[in-house]
């Protein structure tokens, strides 16, 4: 686990950065000792494993992480705050929360803490296949799914990951999403496991002066906090050819893999994957010029197939659900049975993505299957629409959606997020440039696209500010 890989490098390479935000800078030997410190702490509370999952809120980026590490080093589950299903809480805040237990951590027990003697603190012997870390999936569409993650998953994800983000990378690993995400959660476990340190909570306008301070590591993100990196770049910000940026969580548009290409650094590699699965497949971001929506190919130890609704196998080229096997599955839902049974059947996760295999063995996502939308009988993606609206270069951000007219019959519209130079003729410039045959499309001018912390769109939520700003008397 990755408590115990910190361990060592503070004995190896105390002095080596281990974690920075825009507030606090650790190294190896200040991060271990400060593990050690919370961890007692945290004993002498009673916080156990007996404790069940334990649900972390802390005040600060740099107390969130040490508070999950001590709860690693003491063998506990932990799990993000917004987990209601939580046995407990451990809060730096005042409890407020009457539906869970709660440990509050107030400013002298913190205070306290950080004063005390780093006692060393030995990492809790685990059962392997105990749980390690419960994920919320992005729930966009539904509540949000509790995943478990045991001891030996996580530790597999690490030894899968490091051939993707690339252990000989010592530079921070900067993190855009977060530790309570999937994508920031490995990415952290793997950088301290791989000995690199851990940028993380900094804004999009700060990154570009990591980067050119430090020697090179790897940026991990989403494609909509990719092109938001792209629009804070300072004038005069040269290429860093020895900087990775792997992009996850969503189809990157290849408009702005060829910016990211030009502007950032060459290395942009694209990462598919889930938290039920961890990482699926990798390539590197050209092969978007060609193949729209790839994917990269299928991982070490990883098995995708490409099948129909009766779960027959589809051939090359032909679109159908994408799921995979391998042996860091997650074996279900915590406390929702019939939704795993669902997408975790015979050995296989069914990912609810629209996918092709192509003759080389590449993977294309075309986008989600609950997402595709039939206007008329016409079927549309809406992340073909999106990509070619984010074509155009005043468009900052869009969604496409779909809402009832006055007769209840679906209409296609896009949600664009733009400058003020931009007309609908442009727009509509571009959006004819979708590969795929489009009904008529709205148009809905917006300030903010609603995304959640992985940036997802949250689509339910726009269609209902677009059909309350319909409604008479509207904004």
């Amino acid at each position: 686990m990755f408590d115990s890989y910190i361990a060592y490098h503070a004995r190896t390479r105390p002095r080596a950065l281990a974690l920075v935000t825009p507030r606090h800078r650790a190294t190896y030997a200040d991060l271990d000792a400060d593990i050690n410190r919370f961890a007692a702490g945290l004993q002498a509370l009673g916080i156990g494993p007996e404790r069940g999952i334990v649900a972390v809120d802390a005040t600060s980026t740099h107390h969130h992480h040490l508070l999950i590490l001590a709860l690693a080093r003491l063998g506990v589950a932990s799990t993000p705050k917004e987990d209601l299903a939580a046995d407990l809480v451990l809060s730096q805040r005042a409890p407020s929360d009457e539906r869970r237990p709660v440990v509050h951590l107030d400013a002298a027990w913190t205070a306290r803490t950080e004063g005390a003697p780093p006692t060393p603190v030995l990492t809790v012997r685990r059962d392997p296949d105990s749980i390690a870390r419960v994920m919320l999936s992005s729930g966009t569409t539904s509540t949000p799914k509790r995943i478990p993650l045991t001891w030996r998953r996580v530790a597999a994800n690490g030894l899968n990951g490091l051939s993707v983000y690339g252990a000989d990378r010592l530079g921070p690993w900067i993190v855009r999403t977060g530790i309570d995400s999937g994508i920031g959660y490995m990415m952290a476990s793997l950088a301290w496991t791989a000995g690199a340190g851990v940028a993380a909570d900094f804004a999009a306008a700060d990154i570009a002066g990591l980067m050119e301070r430090n020697q090179p590591g790897v940026v991990g993100l989403t494609p909509i906090q990719l092109r938001d990196l792209l629009g804070n770049l300072p004038r005069g910000f040269e290429l860093k050819p020895g900087w990775r940026i792997a992009v996850g969580g969503g189809v990157l548009p290849a408009s702005v893999a060829r910016e990211a290409r030009m502007r950032l650094s060459p290395d942009v590699v694209i990462v598919y994957g889930s938290t039920e699965s961890g990482r699926a497949t990798a390539g590197p971001a050209t092969r978007l010029d060609r193949d729209p929506g790839f994917a990269g190919w299928a991982l070490p130890g990883v098995e995708i197939e490409i099948v129909g609704p009766e779960g027959e196998i589809l051939p090359d080229g032909e679109a159908g659900e994408l799921r995979i096997r391998s042996d860091r599955l997650a074996e279900g839902y915590l406390g929702d049975d019939e939704a795993g049974a669902q997408a975790f059947r015979d050995g296989w996760y069914y990912t609810g993505d629209l996918a092709r295999r192509l003759p080389d063995g590449a993977y294309v996502i075309d986008g989600r299957i609950d997402e595709r939308m039939n206007i008329g009988g016409v079927k549309v993606m809406p992340n073909l629409l999106e990509d070619a609206a984010l074509a155009c270069p005043d468009v900052q951000d869009a969604a496409a959606f779909a809402l009832p007219d006055a007769r209840g019959q679906d209409e296609l519209w896009i949600a664009v997020v733009a400058g003020q130079e931009i007309t609908r003729e442009t727009l509509m410039t571009y959006l004819a440039q979708c590969p795929q045959r489009l009904p008529a499309v709205r148009i809905a001018w917006s300030e903010e696209i609603p995304r959640n912390a992985m940036g997802k769109i949250e689509r339910g939520v726009l269609r209902d500010q677009v059909a309350a700003a319909l409604q008479p008397g509207g904004a």
